[in-house]
Parts: C-alpha cells; structure tokens; sequence
C-alpha cells in the first residue's frame, strides 16, 4: 500500500524510536517499499549552536550524526530492504515535512514524546507539528 515510508529518528536517543522503525520495517518488509531514515540536528544558523562552535566543528559534527545513523541502519535494518540515509540540520518538524514533500513520502512513522503540559507548551511537539503539516498519513506512536 505504501510505497516509500518514512521514519525520524532521534540520534540523540535512537532507543526511543526503535518502535518505529519496527512498524515501518513490518510495512515495507516485502512489499518493494522504500525505507527512508532521517535525522534532524540543530541547525548550525541557531545563534546559540554558532556561538560555541567553528564552521570545522559544524562540518565535523554532521559528518558525526551521518556516521551515526548509517551505524543506526545498519544495525537495525536488513541489508536487502532499500533505504535512503538523511541528516538535516534546523527545525524538527519543518525539515521532516519538507522532506515528505520532496520525496513523495506515503507515510511517516514516528513516536512521541510524553511531556508535561508545560513543557509541551513551551516546546511545542514535534509530532503535532509534523501531522498538521504532512502531506501524507502520519502514524504517531505514544510512549
């Protein structure tokens, strides 16, 4: 049914989203679907993130987070699925939304976080964001 599937992934706390990628895997298992695994860190343009490091650190440190979500990958997904291997830097919700509209994501399948009422006031969801916007079917795991 779904053809290119989607799942963010927190390289901070890749345990969390381990649910996730289980149900995406059981979706594009067999089915000739494309697998797609992004991750999303602050943006280098963030006035605090620029302030503490050097453009030679901000280099590094994706090459970092790329590093780490292939050594993600390649622990938790069978090598004969297909999957496409992202990391974005800015806004959560916007960069996993521009992607589903660049790519012609079907589905994204992520988890939520549980917070507080004040500080999902304050922080806003990432996942409420992201099925306001998507332009596709959104299936959001709770903790």
């Amino acid at each position: 049914m779904f053809k290119k599937v989607l799942v963010p992934v927190d390289l901070q706390d890749t345990q969390f989203c381990l649910t996730a990628l289980k149900l995406a895997l059981r979706e594009v298992h067999g089915n000739g679907a494309q697998l797609h695994i992004i991750a999303v860190v602050p943006g280098y343009n963030n006035s605090i993130v620029s302030s503490f490091f050097s453009e030679k650190e901000h280099q590094e440190s994706l090459k970092r987070f790329s590093e780490l979500l292939v050594s993600f990958a390649n622990e938790h997904v069978d090598e004969q699925i297909k999957s496409e291997l992202k990391v974005f830097e800015g806004s959560a919700s916007e960069e996993i939304n521009r992607y589903v509209r660049n790519n012609g994501i079907d589905l994204v399948v992520m988890r939520a976080h549980q917070r507080s009422k004040i500080d999902a006031f304050l922080l806003g969801s990432v996942s409420a964001r992201v099925v306001e916007r998507a332009f596709c079917s959104v299936f959001v795991l709770r903790s």
